[in-house]
C-alpha cells in the first residue's frame, strides 16, 4: 500500500484519472508545454522510468 497520496488529473480528457494511469504521450505534453501541474506528469514519468529500471523502492522492497 502506497504512503503517498495518489493525485487525479482534474482536467481535460483525462479528467477524473490518477496520473498513474495516464499516458505517457499525455505526460510528456504537459510537461513540453510547462503546463501548470506538469510537476504531477514529471513526477509520475520518473517513477515510470525507476520502475522499469528496477530501481524503484516500494514497500514491498523492504520486506
Amino acid at each position: 500500500m502506497a504512503t503517498e497520496q495518489q493525485q487525479i488529473c482534474d482536467f481535460g480528457l483525462h479528467n477524473g484519472e490518477p496520473y498513474s494511469k495516464l499516458p505517457a504521450s499525455f505526460l510528456n505534453w504537459m510537461v513540453g508545454n510547462k503546463h501548470e501541474k506538469s510537476h504531477y506528469a514529471e513526477q509520475e514519468l520518473m517513477r515510470r522510468q525507476l520502475a522499469a529500471t528496477g530501481q524503484l523502492v516500494t514497500e514491498d522492497n523492504n520486506k
